[in-house]
Protein backbone atom coordinates (compact mmCIF):
# COMPACT_ATOMS: atom_id res chain seq x y z
CA UNK A 1 0.00 0.00 0.00
CA UNK A 2 1.50 3.41 -1.26
CA UNK A 3 2.08 5.65 2.21
CA UNK A 4 -1.56 7.65 2.78
CA UNK A 5 -3.26 5.31 0.76
CA UNK A 6 -6.65 3.89 2.16
CA UNK A 7 -7.88 0.26 1.42
CA UNK A 8 -10.20 1.24 -0.85
CA UNK A 9 -7.99 3.64 -2.94
CA UNK A 10 -5.20 0.47 -2.60
CA UNK A 11 -8.07 -1.78 -4.50
CA UNK A 12 -9.21 0.47 -6.95
CA UNK A 13 -5.41 1.26 -8.23
CA UNK A 14 -4.87 -2.88 -7.90
CA UNK A 15 -7.93 -3.95 -10.25
CA UNK A 16 -7.15 -0.80 -12.83
CA UNK A 17 -3.47 -1.97 -13.17
CA UNK A 18 -4.67 -6.02 -13.46
CA UNK A 19 -7.10 -5.02 -16.22
CA UNK A 20 -4.59 -2.56 -18.23
CA UNK A 21 -2.16 -5.72 -17.99
CA UNK A 22 -4.84 -8.08 -19.10
CA UNK A 23 -4.82 -6.04 -22.48
CA UNK A 24 -7.61 -3.58 -21.99
CA UNK A 25 -7.29 -0.27 -23.53
CA UNK A 26 -9.73 1.34 -21.18
CA UNK A 27 -10.66 1.07 -17.31
CA UNK A 28 -13.14 2.26 -14.75
CA UNK A 29 -14.98 2.49 -12.08
CA UNK A 30 -19.09 2.81 -11.97
CA UNK A 31 -21.17 3.01 -8.75
CA UNK A 32 -23.97 0.29 -8.97
CA UNK A 33 -26.28 2.55 -7.45
CA UNK A 34 -25.76 5.48 -9.73
CA UNK A 35 -26.20 3.10 -12.32
CA UNK A 36 -29.48 1.37 -11.28
CA UNK A 37 -30.92 4.99 -10.28
CA UNK A 38 -31.08 5.20 -14.30
CA UNK A 39 -34.37 4.49 -16.88
CA UNK A 40 -33.79 1.29 -18.70
CA UNK A 41 -32.74 0.76 -22.69
CA UNK A 42 -33.10 -1.88 -25.29
CA UNK A 43 -29.31 -3.49 -25.29
CA UNK A 44 -29.89 -5.89 -28.00
CA UNK A 45 -31.54 -6.25 -31.66
CA UNK A 46 -34.55 -7.98 -30.39
CA UNK A 47 -37.59 -5.89 -29.68
CA UNK A 48 -38.29 -4.86 -26.33
CA UNK A 49 -35.52 -6.45 -24.35
CA UNK A 50 -33.99 -4.00 -21.96
CA UNK A 51 -31.14 -3.56 -19.88
CA UNK A 52 -30.69 -5.22 -16.62
CA UNK A 53 -29.93 -3.86 -13.08
CA UNK A 54 -26.63 -4.61 -11.55
CA UNK A 55 -28.94 -5.71 -8.37
CA UNK A 56 -30.99 -7.95 -10.65
CA UNK A 57 -27.37 -9.60 -11.45
CA UNK A 58 -25.68 -9.32 -8.39
CA UNK A 59 -28.18 -8.39 -5.54
CA UNK A 60 -25.20 -7.24 -3.24
CA UNK A 61 -23.75 -5.17 -5.95
CA UNK A 62 -21.77 -1.73 -5.05
CA UNK A 63 -19.29 -1.30 -7.45
CA UNK A 64 -19.32 -2.17 -11.74
CA UNK A 65 -15.70 -2.72 -13.09
CA UNK A 66 -15.49 -1.67 -16.44
CA UNK A 67 -13.04 -2.41 -19.63
CA UNK A 68 -12.64 -1.15 -23.30
CA UNK A 69 -10.62 -2.92 -26.00
CA UNK A 70 -9.47 -0.93 -28.32
CA UNK A 71 -10.51 -2.65 -32.07
CA UNK A 72 -7.60 -1.61 -33.68
CA UNK A 73 -8.00 -3.52 -37.13
CA UNK A 74 -11.07 -4.43 -39.14
CA UNK A 75 -9.97 -8.12 -38.89
CA UNK A 76 -11.45 -7.90 -34.92
CA UNK A 77 -15.47 -7.08 -37.11
CA UNK A 78 -15.73 -10.21 -38.03
CA UNK A 79 -18.19 -12.20 -37.25
CA UNK A 80 -18.68 -15.54 -36.78
CA UNK A 81 -21.69 -18.12 -37.44
CA UNK A 82 -21.42 -20.80 -34.81
CA UNK A 83 -24.42 -23.07 -34.70
CA UNK A 84 -27.84 -21.26 -34.52
CA UNK A 85 -25.67 -18.20 -32.91
CA UNK A 86 -22.67 -15.40 -33.81
CA UNK A 87 -19.41 -15.65 -31.98
CA UNK A 88 -16.67 -12.61 -32.49
CA UNK A 89 -12.86 -12.07 -32.32
CA UNK A 90 -12.94 -8.39 -31.28
CA UNK A 91 -14.50 -9.75 -27.84
CA UNK A 92 -12.07 -12.88 -26.87
CA UNK A 93 -9.88 -10.71 -24.99
CA UNK A 94 -12.52 -9.02 -23.31
CA UNK A 95 -13.76 -12.50 -22.09
CA UNK A 96 -10.22 -12.90 -20.44
CA UNK A 97 -10.41 -9.90 -18.69
CA UNK A 98 -13.63 -10.90 -17.62
CA UNK A 99 -12.22 -13.94 -15.97
CA UNK A 100 -9.10 -12.37 -14.76
CA UNK A 101 -10.60 -9.68 -12.22
CA UNK A 102 -13.41 -11.99 -11.34
CA UNK A 103 -10.45 -14.51 -9.73
CA UNK A 104 -8.57 -11.57 -8.37
CA UNK A 105 -11.47 -10.00 -6.52
CA UNK A 106 -13.41 -13.30 -5.85
CA UNK A 107 -9.64 -14.69 -3.99
CA UNK A 108 -9.99 -11.76 -1.46
CA UNK A 109 -13.18 -13.01 -0.61
CA UNK A 110 -15.22 -10.36 -2.86
CA UNK A 111 -18.56 -11.61 -4.64
CA UNK A 112 -18.24 -10.84 -8.09
CA UNK A 113 -20.44 -11.91 -11.43
CA UNK A 114 -20.22 -10.65 -15.37
CA UNK A 115 -22.07 -7.74 -16.30
CA UNK A 116 -23.97 -9.18 -19.30
CA UNK A 117 -27.47 -8.00 -19.56
CA UNK A 118 -26.23 -4.44 -18.59
CA UNK A 119 -25.63 -1.37 -20.43
CA UNK A 120 -22.48 -1.39 -21.72
CA UNK A 121 -22.37 2.13 -23.74
CA UNK A 122 -24.35 3.73 -20.73
CA UNK A 123 -21.55 1.84 -17.82
CA UNK A 124 -18.75 3.60 -20.77
CA UNK A 125 -20.17 6.73 -20.83
CA UNK A 126 -20.31 6.37 -16.92
CA UNK A 127 -16.64 5.19 -16.34
CA UNK A 128 -15.64 8.45 -18.47
CA UNK A 129 -14.85 6.82 -21.74
CA UNK A 130 -16.21 8.59 -24.22
CA UNK A 131 -19.66 10.17 -25.34
CA UNK A 132 -23.29 8.47 -26.85
CA UNK A 133 -22.65 9.03 -30.45
CA UNK A 134 -25.19 10.06 -32.90
CA UNK A 135 -23.95 6.82 -34.52
CA UNK A 136 -25.38 5.18 -31.31
CA UNK A 137 -21.87 4.15 -30.80
CA UNK A 138 -19.31 5.41 -27.69
CA UNK A 139 -16.90 7.63 -29.31
CA UNK A 140 -13.44 7.98 -27.38
CA UNK A 141 -11.17 11.15 -28.19
CA UNK A 142 -8.37 8.77 -28.86
CA UNK A 143 -10.01 5.32 -30.59
CA UNK A 144 -13.08 6.87 -31.41
CA UNK A 145 -16.19 4.43 -32.22
CA UNK A 146 -13.38 1.35 -32.43
CA UNK A 147 -13.62 0.33 -28.89
CA UNK A 148 -16.18 -2.87 -27.47
CA UNK A 149 -17.09 -3.08 -23.30
CA UNK A 150 -17.22 -5.20 -20.89
CA UNK A 151 -17.55 -5.09 -17.14
CA UNK A 152 -17.38 -6.81 -13.68
CA UNK A 153 -20.02 -6.51 -11.02
CA UNK A 154 -18.60 -7.09 -7.56
CA UNK A 155 -19.75 -6.02 -3.36
CA UNK A 156 -16.06 -4.46 -3.54
CA UNK A 157 -16.69 -0.71 -2.30
CA UNK A 158 -13.95 1.03 -5.40
CA UNK A 159 -13.35 4.82 -6.13
CA UNK A 160 -15.76 5.59 -8.86
CA UNK A 161 -14.46 7.62 -12.22
CA UNK A 162 -16.22 10.71 -13.50
CA UNK A 163 -18.76 10.04 -16.54
CA UNK A 164 -18.04 11.76 -19.42
CA UNK A 165 -20.11 14.78 -20.22
CA UNK A 166 -18.73 16.58 -23.41
CA UNK A 167 -20.31 15.63 -26.16
CA UNK A 168 -17.64 15.26 -29.17
CA UNK A 169 -20.20 15.18 -32.46
CA UNK A 170 -21.31 18.58 -32.15
CA UNK A 171 -21.13 19.76 -35.87
CA UNK A 172 -20.49 16.39 -37.46
CA UNK A 173 -22.93 14.14 -38.98
CA UNK A 174 -20.54 12.60 -41.55
CA UNK A 175 -22.02 9.26 -39.79
CA UNK A 176 -25.59 9.84 -40.67
CA UNK A 177 -24.61 10.45 -44.07
CA UNK A 178 -22.20 7.38 -44.73
CA UNK A 179 -24.67 5.20 -43.52
CA UNK A 180 -25.26 2.90 -46.56
CA UNK A 181 -28.94 2.01 -45.84
CA UNK A 182 -29.95 5.13 -43.88
CA UNK A 183 -30.66 3.68 -40.38
CA UNK A 184 -29.19 6.34 -39.02
CA UNK A 185 -30.42 9.75 -37.61
CA UNK A 186 -28.27 11.77 -35.16
CA UNK A 187 -27.86 9.43 -31.88
CA UNK A 188 -30.74 7.09 -32.70
CA UNK A 189 -30.74 3.77 -35.05
CA UNK A 190 -33.62 1.99 -37.11
CA UNK A 191 -32.96 -1.18 -36.38
CA UNK A 192 -34.90 -2.77 -39.11
CA UNK A 193 -32.57 -1.54 -41.38
CA UNK A 194 -29.25 -1.21 -40.05
CA UNK A 195 -27.33 -4.01 -42.26
CA UNK A 196 -25.31 -5.56 -39.17
CA UNK A 197 -28.77 -6.76 -37.66
CA UNK A 198 -30.47 -7.69 -40.68
CA UNK A 199 -27.18 -10.40 -41.41
CA UNK A 200 -27.13 -11.43 -37.74
CA UNK A 201 -30.96 -12.23 -37.93
CA UNK A 202 -30.72 -13.83 -40.80
CA UNK A 203 -33.31 -10.93 -42.44
CA UNK A 204 -32.82 -9.90 -45.80
CA UNK A 205 -33.97 -9.69 -49.48
CA UNK A 206 -32.51 -9.13 -53.12
CA UNK A 207 -31.68 -5.60 -52.54
CA UNK A 208 -30.20 -6.07 -48.82
CA UNK A 209 -27.85 -9.20 -50.04
CA UNK A 210 -26.32 -6.37 -52.22
CA UNK A 211 -25.59 -4.21 -49.86
CA UNK A 212 -24.21 -7.44 -47.81
CA UNK A 213 -22.17 -8.01 -50.89
CA UNK A 214 -20.82 -4.45 -50.99
CA UNK A 215 -20.41 -3.50 -46.96
CA UNK A 216 -20.65 -6.89 -45.31
CA UNK A 217 -17.80 -8.98 -47.41
CA UNK A 218 -17.52 -12.87 -46.82
CA UNK A 219 -14.55 -14.72 -45.84
CA UNK A 220 -16.28 -18.31 -45.74
CA UNK A 221 -19.86 -19.58 -45.72
CA UNK A 222 -19.71 -18.78 -42.15
CA UNK A 223 -17.39 -15.59 -41.59
CA UNK A 224 -18.04 -11.76 -43.03
CA UNK A 225 -17.31 -8.77 -41.52
CA UNK A 226 -19.73 -6.74 -39.89
CA UNK A 227 -20.65 -2.92 -42.02
CA UNK A 228 -18.55 -0.41 -40.78
CA UNK A 229 -19.55 2.20 -42.63
CA UNK A 230 -20.81 5.25 -40.01
CA UNK A 231 -17.54 3.68 -37.55
CA UNK A 232 -15.27 4.56 -40.78
CA UNK A 233 -16.75 8.48 -41.39
CA UNK A 234 -15.79 9.49 -37.58
CA UNK A 235 -13.43 11.87 -36.82
CA UNK A 236 -11.96 9.93 -33.93
CA UNK A 237 -9.73 7.54 -33.85
CA UNK A 238 -8.96 6.94 -37.27
CA UNK A 239 -5.18 7.00 -37.31
CA UNK A 240 -5.26 4.05 -34.72
CA UNK A 241 -6.89 1.65 -36.49
CA UNK A 242 -6.01 -0.36 -40.25
CA UNK A 243 -8.84 -1.05 -42.33
CA UNK A 244 -8.87 -3.91 -45.00
CA UNK A 245 -11.06 -1.38 -47.41
CA UNK A 246 -7.84 0.51 -48.01
CA UNK A 247 -5.78 -2.01 -49.41
CA UNK A 248 -8.97 -3.93 -51.26
CA UNK A 249 -11.83 -3.49 -53.45
CA UNK A 250 -14.81 -5.28 -53.16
Amino acid sequence: MTKGESVRERLTREVKELVLKSSASLVGVVSAEVYDSLPKVLVTWKVQEYSKRAFEVLPEAKSIVVFGYHVWDDMLELAIRKGDGWVYPGYFPLNVVVQTVRSHLEGMGFKTASAEGLSYKRLAQLAGFGCYGKNTLIINPVFGPWIRFAAVLTDAELLTDEPFERDLCVGCEECVRACPVGALSPYKIDVGKCLVGLRLLNRGGAEADERFRLYEPSFTENAHLMCMECQKACRYGRNSHSSLFKRLQF
